[in-house]
């Protein structure tokens, strides 16, 4: 009887986690059968699934095109840029908090937790006109007067925004209380210097909290579309979630709304941060748990 009872519950369980599933799933789905469709015989915006008269594999190849490639290069490179310097930033400045006693490390660890509280939309503005003014930039004088500083300029995509990424400073901070003193003052009795203990001892040792914080960088770099969408006007210096939505803007204003082929491009831009996550998932759940294990 307990046997049935447990197979019953079990039964129900995973019905009920199966349509949680397809509800996740079904933008993605739509996403790729819309893909699939010929402009001319895409009018399935009312039905659940836009399934294709005729299949047109075209539109999945546009982003590799002359018009597509390039903000799929930028965004690639512009994700790759911010993972590497937010990892590196939160290894050495989470060390030196963690390990090191100096003054004002308690102003500047009250200063990385009330940056968390800062709502990023309050800042489009202060540093909207900050990159409009940086000197002898597009024009600016050494005051930052005369011209368009970084706006409408590819190298915009490489400024070092977001108070939010000191939140992995203070993740990182945590996760070094999980690790014993012991270990590094052996590494430092056979001669083991600052960088040497960062690069040989430490990031080995503390791979699931790295990963974390590349994975969620990643994602959130390769998603950002406000931050191009609003420095830079130029399509093709742009990024690939800023394109799809230059593009999406210009169709619904003129032109020839062949939507099937957005929706590739949308598809195809979905499928390398769900490979980030989906190889790397075992390290972000290590990561979190490590930092819970020490207060």
């Amino acid at each position: 009887m307990g046997k049935t009872r447990s197979r019953i519950i079990m039964t129900i369980w995973l019905l009920i986690m199966s349509v949680v599933a397809i509800i996740m799933l079904y933008p993605f789905i739509y996403s790729a059968l819309a893909g699939l469709n010929h402009k001319d015989d895409f009018g399935h915006l009312g039905s659940l699934l836009p399934m294709p008269k005729r299949i047109v594999l075209s539109n999945f190849l546009y982003i590799f095109t002359p018009n597509g490639i390039r903000p799929l290069i930028n965004t690639v490179f512009r994700t790759a840029w911010y993972t590497v310097n937010v990892c590196l930033m939160a290894v050495l400045v989470g060390y030196v908090m963690a390990r090191y006693e100096f003054k004002g490390k308690k102003f500047f660890f009250a200063v990385i937790i009330c940056s968390q509280l800062v709502p990023s939309v309050l800042t489009l503005i202060p540093s909207f006109v900050m990159v409009s003014k940086i000197p002898f930039a597009g024009g600016n004088n050494w005051m930052g007067i005369g011209g368009r500083g970084l706006i409408n300029n590819i190298l915009m995509l490489y400024l070092p925004f977001g108070w939010n990424n000191l939140l992995w400073v203070f993740l990182f901070i945590q996760s070094m209380r999980s690790i014993p003193r012991d270990l590094e003052e052996a590494a430092e009795i056979d001669g083991c210097g600052f960088f040497r203990m960062i690069f040989r001892i430490l990031i080995p040792i503390q791979k699931p909290m790295i990963a974390v914080i590349a994975v969620n960088t990643a994602l959130s770099t390769w998603n950002d579309w406000m931050t191009p969408f609003i420095y830079i006007n130029k399509i093709q210096d742009s990024t690939l979630p800023a394109y799809v939505g230059m593009l999406t803007a210009q169709l619904q204003a003129f032109g020839d709304r062949d939507y099937p082929k957005l929706f590739a491009t949308a598809t195809v831009a979905i499928i390398p941060p769900f490979l980030i996550f989906l190889f790397l998932q075992k390290y972000i759940i290590q990561g979190i748990a490590s930092v819970g294990i020490k207060g």
